[in-house]
């Protein structure tokens, strides 16, 4: 009988285990991706502005004289 290869010869052959054979490697990338802080800083300036708005202060002055009211208006004067 001939050989056929993996087939059992009488009962009791098996082929010898062969060499094995070494591929180059192939490559997997795996990505993760992490949380990483980062400080994103926006200034703010505080103006304060001072702004003069009249507001009217009301102030009242008194002052007192004497008037004659006498007669007639020339009373008291003397012509000449």
């Amino acid at each position: 009988m001939a050989y056929q290869g993996n087939q059992p010869y009488q009962g009791k052959f098996q082929c010898p285990p062969a060499d094995p054979i070494m591929m180059d490697p192939q490559r997997v990338v795996r990505d993760f991706y992490h949380p990483q802080k980062v400080q994103v800083i926006h200034p703010i300036q505080i103006i304060n502005r001072h702004h003069c708005v009249p507001v009217y202060e009301h102030v009242y002055t008194c002052s007192e004289k004497d008037e004659f009211c006498g007669g007639h208006p020339h009373e008291g004067f003397l012509r000449r």
